[in-house]
C-alpha cells in the first residue's frame, strides 16, 4: 500500500464499538461451525438503501450465505448524500436492531459502508461521517460513478491516505467507463489501490462485459479480493462457491485461496493485503475420462 506521509495520523474520531460477533460452540469440542469465506460487501441491512427491504429478506440471505460457506460478513450500506443520506449514528442504531432480528446465529458480523465518491470524502472521513470496513479504521469501501471518471479521483484517494485510511474500489469491473477502456483504472492499480471485484461478475451472471473486465483485472494483477455485493435473496444473493470453482479452474487454487479467503480475512482485520497473480492455466488437448 502507499505509505503515509511523515507526520500523517489517523485523525478520524472513533465512534463506539461496532463489531459484533456471535459464535456458537460445542461444549465438548469448543469448535466454531465451519465456514471459509469473509463477505466484505453486502447490503443486508433492511430499509436503508437498495438492498434487502425487510427482515425476512435478511434472514433468507443469511441462510444462503451459510450454504455458500460464509463465516463472517461486513454489512456495507450505501452512504450517498443525494440518494441514501445515511449517517453512522442511524446505521448503528439500525444495526443494533439487526443483531436481534436477523438471526445471524454463528456468523461474525460488523458494520461498514459503501461510500459514493465525491470530492468531500476526506472531510467526511475526518468528521466521522463514514464507516470503515475494519475495526482498525484502515480500509474504506469507495464506489465510483459508473458512466464517467470524475476529475480529481487521485487527489481524493491520496488525501484519504493522508488520514490513515486506504480506499478500496468497489466493483471496478462493473463501471461502464472501465468496460470501455480498462486502462483508465491503471493509475489506481499502479498506486496499489485495492480492487474489490464481484463474484457474480467473474461467473458471467452480470453479463459478458462485466465478466471480460473482471478477468482482465485479475490477469493484470489488479484484483485483491472478491465479494458478492449481495442485495437480495432472489435478485443478487450471496454467492461464493460457483465463483471459487471458476477461478480455481482458470487460475489455480493458490490464486483462488488468496482472493476468496486470505485477503478478505486480512481486510476485515485491517491487515495488509497480499499480491495475487492470476495466470490462465493451459488446457490439455487430451485428458483422461
Amino acid at each position: 500500500m502507499m505509505p503515509l506521509c511523515p507526520g500523517a495520523s489517523r485523525t478520524r474520531p472513533q465512534p463506539g464499538v461496532r463489531i459484533i460477533m456471535w459464535k456458537k460452540s460445542s461444549k465438548k469440542t469448543g469448535r466454531i461451525p465451519s465456514g471459509l469465506y469473509t463477505e466484505t460487501h453486502c447490503h443486508l441491512l433492511p430499509g436503508v438503501d437498495d438492498g434487502v427491504k425487510d427482515w425476512e429478506g435478511t434472514r433468507r440471505s443469511l441462510a444462503l450465505a451459510r450454504r455458500e460457506k460464509v463465516r463472517s460478513l461486513i454489512l456495507t450500506p450505501h452512504i450517498r448524500p443525494e440518494i441514501y443520506p445515511n449517517a453512522p449514528k442511524g446505521l448503528e442504531e439500525r444495526f443494533e436492531e439487526w443483531r436481534y432480528e436477523a438471526g445471524a446465529g454463528d456468523l461474525e458480523v460488523r458494520l461498514g459502508c459503501e461510500a459514493f465518491f465525491h470530492h468531500g470524502l476526506p472531510d467526511a472521513w475526518s468528521r466521522g461521517d463514514l464507516l470503515p470496513l475494519d475495526d482498525r479504521s484502515r480500509y474504506l469501501l469507495v464506489e465510483l460513478p459508473s458512466h464517467y471518471l470524475p476529475r480529481g479521483v487521485s487527489d481524493v484517494l491520496y488525501n484519504l491516505r493522508l488520514q490513515g485510511v486506504e480506499p478500496v474500489l468497489a466493483h471496478p469491473e462493473r463501471l461502464a467507463f472501465a468496460q470501455r477502456d480498462l486502462g483508465r483504472l491503471r493509475k489506481y492499480a499502479e498506486n496499489e489501490t485495492p480492487f474489490q471485484v464481484t463474484t457474480h461478475s467473474v461467473t458471467g451472471a452480470l453479463g459478458a462485459a462485466a465478466q471480460k473486465a473482471c478477468l482482465k483485472i485479475l490477469e493484470n494483477g489488479w484484483g485483491s479480493v472478491f465479494a458478492s455485493d449481495a442485495h437480495a435473496p432472489d435478485a443478487r444473493p450471496p454467492m461464493f462457491r460457483e465463483a471459487v470453482r471458476f477461478v480455481s479452474s482458470r487460475y489455480g487454487r493458490k490464486a483462488a485461496r488468496r482472493l476468496f479467503i486470505e485477503n478478505p480475512a486480512r481486510l476485515a482485520r485491517g491487515e495488509g493485503l497480499l499480491p495475487v497473480t492470476c495466470t490462465p492455466r493451459k488446457r490439455r488437448l487430451f485428458s483422461r475420462r
